[in-house]
């Protein structure tokens, strides 16, 4: 088994990820291998400010110790990056007891000639090429299957060993990430049902329950029918039907119409939607001032809305900001415009219902969109995809066509995750009941949290998706505030 075959099967398993666990690879490899020398190999060492992927006090084959270790796995060669890491490893030398450097790099023979020609500048630093790691990988034969087997397994706990607190510290590098796209004026925003319910509109399940009462008086015919019973009946029908709330949907357009598009059942969903009360959002808030142009221009190209409220066009109108409100595939906007693209629908608050609305609502609706690959929708969200920087906002991720689109979209941008969700962390108070506290062992519920965090964090990174994680949702303003500063 030779190191490319090896990086082909991890790059299957997981594309995202094939760059950490070559790192891994090698670590656990060279563990190994030395250790059978009787030799201590210690992964992940602080010398000052540089962290080395590996390190050995005693010195191996003609090179004395102390050794440290640098792995890299480069799809291409980048004399940029390997000049600046060589000034850092030259200083290093000359400024601690380290004597060597063994740079361990996995590339193609062409490109690695010309690597060992930069690194033949200093002496100090060796450079190990595919052939060395394939010597290794054959003098560890009967080892390695297993290693590669496991890298799934080391990948978790080592993302578990991790500090409590390194989430925020984590989560503060890729606030900077985004501050450089938003600067670049290449970020779009995509917006989902928690940023309408942060100024009061009704979550999905409360606005299937507001359908359910009109389906009831529909069917009853406007006889009498005591609220206590309606409500009772209405919360046990959610319940039943919370497992499938795109069935749910359907059957309650069944009940009140045959038509996406029929005024009745359209008027039906307007007065769900907007007869409860509105309150102030400092979400939208935010929102509203990441799409006002700085001096240098506008920052945000545009907002994808799976709501289908105007919630969006109301908090713009308040500050004069031209945009242009789209949800169906003939409508353009104009340069000076900000299109706000309502993929999934769209009910003005404002005047009469237009004949021609047509909502993404119930089932069957949504398996005519997702077996569409040209419906207008879906490349206005791909292309905004391929084309942007995305950060999602009030969005689970739950659904499986935009889950589609993304996968989609990451085989195009596999070396760099381009897109960032905002998404709460669990915490003992999600999963445990003040009933089971008692019989529950608080450690081992940590660590399921913290392995749940973790492999949150690789299913996203396979979507191409950054987390950014927070605790209370009080906090999404003012994160999203400290992108503009």
């Amino acid at each position: 088994m030779y190191i490319e075959n090896i990086i082909n099967r991890i790059n299957n398993a997981n594309k995202s990820r094939s760059g950490f666990y070559f790192e891994l690879l090698i670590q656990n490899l060279l563990k190994l291998h030395f250790s059978k020398q009787g030799k201590n190999f210690i992964t992940d060492f602080q010398i000052g400010k540089i962290r080395l992927d590996g390190y050995i006090e005693t010195g191996i084959d003609i090179y004395d110790g102390p050794i440290g270790f640098e792995i890299k796995y480069v799809h291409q060669m980048n004399c940029t990056m390997m000049n600046s890491m060589l000034k850092r490893f030259t200083e290093l030398l000359h400024t601690s007891p380290i004597k060597y450097i063994i740079i361990i790099i996995c590339l193609s023979p062409s490109i690695g000639v010309r690597y060992k020609e930069i690194t033949n500048k200093s002496p100090k630093i060796i450079f190990w090429d595919n052939k060395k790691i394939d010597e290794l990988i054959e003098e560890n034969a009967d080892a390695i299957e297993s290693i590669v087997n496991s890298l799934f397994k080391l990948d978790i706990e080592n993302e578990i060993r991790k500090s409590s607190d390194d989430w925020k510290k984590s989560r503060l590098d890729i606030l900077n990430e985004i501050k450089k796209a938003y600067k670049k004026g290449n970020m779009s925003l995509l917006l989902g049902a928690g940023v309408s319910c942060s100024a009061g509109f009704p979550n999905w399940r409360t606005l299937l329950n507001s359908l359910y009462a009109n389906f009831v008086n529909k069917v009853f015919n406007n006889d009498v029918v005591a609220d206590e019973t309606l409500q009772s009946i209405t919360k046990k029908f959610i319940e039943i039907n919370n497992s499938s709330t795109l069935a749910a949907a359907r059957y309650l357009k069944a009940g009140l119409s045959q038509k996406d598009n029929d005024v009745h059942f359209i008027t039906a969903v307007k007065k769900a939607l907007y007869d409860s009360p509105k309150k102030p959002s400092p979400l939208m808030d935010a929102i509203i001032n990441l799409c006002t142009p700085k001096r240098s221009g506008a920052k945000i190209k545009s907002v994808i809305t799976y709501n289908f409220d105007d919630l969006v066009e109301e908090y713009l109108d308040k500050v004069k900001l031209e945009y242009k409100t789209i949800y169906k595939d003939e409508e353009q906007h104009d340069s000076d415009e900000l299109p706000i693209y309502h993929v999934h629908g769209f009910i003005s608050s404002r005047g009469d219902i237009e004949k021609d609305v047509s909502l993404i609502f119930s089932e069957e609706a949504y398996h005519k969109v997702y077996s569409e690959p040209y419906h207008w929708s879906n490349l206005v969200q791909l292309a905004t995809l391929r084309e942007n920087n995305c950060l999602m906002i009030g969005l689970s991720l739950s659904d499986p066509n935009l889950r589609r689109l993304l996968e989609i979209a990451a085989q195009k941008h596999s070396k760099n995750n381009r897109h960032y969700v905002f998404m709460q962390r669990l915490s003992n108070d999600n999963l445990i009941d003040e009933e089971n506290k008692e019989r529950i062992d608080i450690i081992s519920a940590n660590k399921i949290i913290q392995t749940h965090h973790v492999i949150q964090e690789m299913m996203m990174s396979s979507l191409g998706t950054n987390i950014i994680w927070f605790e209370d949702y009080d906090e999404i303003p003012k994160l999203l505030d400290s992108i503009k500063k």
